[in-house]
């Protein structure tokens, strides 16, 4: 009796699946207009991923490949309050790269000064970098606006004074009214107590990188700076990107281990506090803490943006029910179980779904994939870019497109219209016969 009950309803499920695509285009105009509504939700929530990724995708290589790195090592006291003396030792730099491979290496060092042209004067920031070792890093010297990054010695002025070249950030080259060529006055408070002072050429302006640096940053060599700062025992920075990101974490705790190895050997002053290692994620937390929340925001929008597509499912099932009625009231007198005409609705949303899941994908990577190439450029109202959460952005917006997403996002639409079509389809389950029949 079990077999001829299995036997009946595997043969009944082939004839629901052919009735419900033809009820579907019983009305043709309406079953369009539903698919219509969920292929641009569908469409929304596939672009708004690829957005969402892109963006995603670009705040790391802000983060990382621009300035910041993948690690870097301060001191403690240089952390808490920018201490000049908190200064690692130069020796320990081969000593890392020997001990830790795959890892590539920049020392920076840090001062505050003013700045002063014939017109203008202006608190700077000072920064030393290591020009081999920074490209090797960040994309930093290369982020030029005008002229050519030349961190050497520059030819002397009109005056005969030697002087070294520098770069400044684009918004202190705009308040200051610097260009290449341009000539700058430093003063400083030198490490030995002394008054630093030297005259610098202005070799490049750079595009914007952070905000801080934009408005107040003056770039130099290292060698500049120890002449400028009488500080040569060290650096207070090193900045570290590794050949391989997916080893982070196993590297930061090389590094960690190796740093208290050299600590052991060479033991620094009590006053700069302990060696403190970081990653780019510590270093820029409302940038992590973004891309933690970002798949949660695409599930909200996505459930929000397809849960109101599915509204016209939910009157379309609604609006075939009502024509229906008599046609279901005459199935269930001749004895059709209800269950048979719910599932029967439910295979007609179904149908509805997948057809709109299929369009809606293909139309969504094909415009996907048009922005992926060309990107979404912003540079007529924003040539230099936009910032956030203190990471400039370049002005030409790219998107990536993630299949996974685009097979998330038609199951989710998917499964919001069954859920939807359950509302009319409990209707269908309290139809009376004997009433819709009169």
């Amino acid at each position: 009796m079990h077999q001829q009950s299995n036997a009946a309803a595997s043969s009944r499920l082939p004839m629901l699946l052919f009735i419900a695509w033809r009820n579907i285009w019983r009305n043709p105009v309406r079953s369009i207009l539903t698919i219509a509504a969920l292929v641009g939700a569908l469409v929304m929530v596939i672009l708004y991923a690829a957005l969402l990724e892109g963006v995603s995708r670009q705040m790391v290589s802000a983060a990382t490949e621009i300035t910041t790195g993948h690690l870097q090592v301060h001191r403690q006291a240089f952390v808490d309050e920018q201490d000049l003396y908190a200064t690692l030792p130069w020796s320990w730099i081969p000593q890392i790269e020997q001990r830790i491979p795959g890892i590539h290496l920049a020392p920076r060092l840090y001062a505050a000064g003013l700045a002063s042209t014939e017109e203008f004067s202006n608190g700077v920031l000072i920064k030393a970098v290591d020009p081999e070792r920074e490209a090797a890093v960040t994309r930093m010297l290369t982020h030029v606006r005008r002229g050519v990054v030349e961190l050497g010695p520059a030819d002397p002025g009109a005056e005969g004074l030697p002087r070294d070249n520098v770069v400044v950030g684009a918004q202190l080259a705009k308040n200051m009214s610097l260009a290449p060529g341009s000539e700058l006055v430093l003063v400083t408070q030198a490490a030995d107590g002394s008054i630093g002072n030297a005259l610098y050429r202005v070799a490049a302006v750079l595009k914007p990188l952070e905000p801080n640096f934009d408005r107040t940053g003056v770039l130099m060599s290292v060698e500049a700076f120890q002449r400028l700062m009488a500080l040569e025992d060290g650096f207070h920075e090193l900045a570290i990107t590794l050949d391989d990101i997916t080893t982070l974490e196993p590297v930061q705790a090389a590094l960690d281990a190796e740093l208290e190895r050299l600590g052991n050997h060479q033991p620094l002053d009590a006053f700069g506090g302990a060696p403190l290692v970081r990653n780019w994620r510590e270093l820029s937390p409302s940038i992590a803490d973004m891309l933690e929340l970002s798949n949660t925001f695409l599930l909200i929008v996505g459930f929000i943006v397809v849960g109101l597509a599915s509204l016209g499912m939910l009157n379309t099932m609604l609006m075939a029910i009502h024509e229906r009625a008599q046609e279901f009231g005459i199935l269930l007198a001749i004895g059709m179980k209800r269950r048979w005409l719910l599932l029967m609705v439910l295979f007609e949303s179904l149908f509805l779904s997948l057809v709109a899941a299929v369009s809606g994908s293909l139309l969504g990577i094909l415009l996907t994939g048009y922005l992926e190439e060309h990107g979404i450029d912003f540079s007529d109202s924003m040539p230099d870019g936009y910032d956030w959460a203190g990471i400039v952005f370049e002005p030409v917006l790219k998107v990536t497109l993630q299949m996974p997403d685009v097979l998330n996002a038609s199951i989710l639409m998917i499964l919001v219209t069954l859920v939807a079509s359950l509302i009319p389809s409990w209707r269908l389950v309290r139809l009376k016969p004997v009433e819709v029949m009169r």
